[in-house]
Formats: structure tokens, sequence, C-alpha cells
């Protein structure tokens, strides 16, 4: 599955990139988030309830920053398990100065799902994982926004 977006800002580059590499601020708006823990500075640990239709249960999901380049560019990959389910997500994030000054955030998600979930149907998984991505987009732009 794919997934791409932009957020526009008023905050420069690298308070954007020192956001968007920072365990804390990425955990705090993961969609029901239940339990966090920050292992190092690239990697964290996250419980967030989860799933598609009526199937729902916890994930515990590994994130590890695996690309830095300030204050241009960082790659986030997620690994989780949960309900007899896996899912793979690569999150590759771009920021470039904005046209009216600020900053412009492009971002892509590439995600695969595997298990139980997967039964559900592609559709019923894609709108569910479109939700929670657009959430936790909404909430982090909301964030970038504040500390402009």
């Amino acid at each position: 599955m794919h997934f791409e977006g932009v957020l526009e800002s008023r905050s420069p580059r690298a308070k954007v990139f020192e956001m968007t590499t920072d365990p804390d601020q990425v955990a705090t708006c993961l969609p029901d988030l239940q339990k966090f823990v920050v292992k190092s500075k690239d990697e964290f640990v996250a419980t967030v309830r989860a799933g598609a239709g009526f199937i729902r249960g916890d994930f515990i999901l590994n994130f590890k920053i695996t690309e830095r380049d300030p204050p241009n560019h960082s790659k986030l990959l997620v690994h989780g398990t949960g309900m007899g389910s896996a899912v793979d997500v690569a999150i590759d994030v771009r920021i470039t100065d904005g046209k009216t000054g600020g900053s412009t955030l492009n971002w892509t998600a590439e995600a695969s799902v595997s298990g139980k979930i997967a039964s559900v149907g592609q559709r019923l998984i894609q709108g569910s994982a479109e939700k929670m991505i657009n959430r936790f987009f909404d909430c982090f732009g909301q964030k970038i926004e504040q500390s402009a």
C-alpha cells in the first residue's frame, strides 16, 4: 500500500527535521497509543490499539530511524506484530524550503500487512491504514505549527 502527503509549515526546516527524528514528538501523535519506550535516539517501541473493521487489538511497533540528512531527509522503518499479524512500513520524509518562507514536508509511506488482518480484505485494510496515517500526520502538522 502506498500513501503520501504534504505538510506546509511556518517552522524552519531545521526545526521540522528535529521534530521528525525525535521519538517523543513522533510517538505522541500515534493514534490509540497505549505505551511508549525509547530505546535510543534512533529506536523506540510503541504499543497501539489498531485493526481493520471489527478485528481490533494491540500491536507492538518497533520504530527505527535508518537515514538522517539534516535538515533535508529522514527515513523511518516500522515493524509491528499483534493479533497473529505483522505490518511493515517504510516512511520517507523530505523537507524543503516553503514557497513563502517556512518549510514543506513531503512524506511517502509504503506499507505491507500479513497474517490474520490481511485476510480481512485489501480495501478494508487500506481504509483503516489511511485513517491512522492521516490522523498521525494531522496531529504532527499541528505540532509543527505550534512550534513555529
